[in-house]
């Protein structure tokens, strides 16, 4: 009997030290970072350049945990991109972006428990000016969007043996007007992801910059179209294509430098003739005709695929 008198004691007193230890090492409490806090770009802002750099604040941790970051972005502030995981810096460049575009950004700050706290959604508008490179030749290109074109805002510089010219053959011209193509160097000049733009491309950034849809198929080579267009796409106008003047070649002779440029267009007539663009210096018009491409060598202005 006193035996097991001795043992429930015992159990009693084992119990007790138990529940004992237990109460004095409560479960450990984790607490989530600091909110991660967008500094560039700014919320609301426009013109931005890209590639676009992100940089935040880092977040703290009372718990002293090591904190990583997820960085998402996209035009739909309900369904972004996740473009960077588990990043430590606190910043992030990034190219993948579109010319004049709304996009939203947010930034989600992870410790070693993957608790999470996230930054607001932040908005911010890229520019309508980018650049493009050729890696054909290293050659790089301004771009800019209108409406829901991307243009070069520069002639194509690429050579294409027999097919193309530097204006009086002096390849100091080039650098500012562009080569002067056949019209089947104009087919083969091309980069990937670009192409020659037909007239309805045209029609359509003639009808973003203002002219008048009754002017819009006026077909003859000095009859006057549209208001201002022509002063808009020369350089120094406000689209921001900046044409320069860069004349043309014919049979082997060069003309109009500094006086009118001819563009080809890829569309042609049912007999195979190409369309053109012309533009005049000091001439507000953006001439439009038809002619045989045979002979004449003149310049090339891509737009993006």
């Amino acid at each position: 009997m006193k035996l097991i008198q001795i043992f429930i004691i015992s159990s009693f007193i084992l119990i007790s030290l138990i529940n004992c230890k237990k109460e004095s090492n409560p479960e450990i409490t984790n607490h989530a970072p600091s909110i991660p806090a967008i500094t560039s770009p700014a919320n609301n802002s426009t013109d931005i350049s890209i590639p676009i750099t992100i940089e935040w604040i880092a977040s703290t941790d009372q718990d002293n945990d090591n904190i990583t970051y997820n960085v998402f972005i996209g035009i739909d502030q309900n369904n972004l991109t996740l473009i960077s995981e588990n990043q430590t810096e606190t910043s992030l460049t990034h190219h993948g972006l579109e010319l004049l575009t709304l996009y939203f950004i947010k930034v989600v700050a992870i410790d070693e428990h993957n608790a999470t706290s996230e930054s607001n959604v932040l908005q911010f508008t890229t520019t309508k000016i980018g650049s493009y490179t050729d890696t054909r030749d290293g050659d790089i290109y301004g771009t800019v969007k209108i409406g829901d074109q991307i243009w070069m805002t520069e002639n194509l510089r690429y050579e294409v043996a027999n097919q193309s010219w530097d204006y009086n053959n002096d390849p100091s011209n080039t650098n500012t007007y562009g080569k002067l193509y056949s019209w089947f160097g104009a087919a083969v000049a091309v980069p990937e992801g670009w192409h020659l733009p037909t007239d309805d491309e045209w029609k359509i950034l003639e009808s973003e910059l203002g002219m008048p849809s009754s002017d819009l198929n006026i077909n003859n080579y000095s009859t006057p179209r549209g208001t201002d267009q022509g002063t808009q796409l020369q350089v120094g106008g406000t689209s921001g294509m900046e044409f320069y003047p860069a004349g043309y070649r014919s049979g082997s002779s060069f003309s109009a430098l500094g006086n009118r440029t001819y563009l080809w267009v890829n569309t042609t007539l049912a007999n195979g003739d190409p369309y053109r663009r012309r533009l005049v210096i000091n001439d507000a018009s953006v001439y439009r005709f038809t002619n045989p491409e045979s002979g004449f060598a003149i310049s090339i202005r891509l737009i993006k695929d």
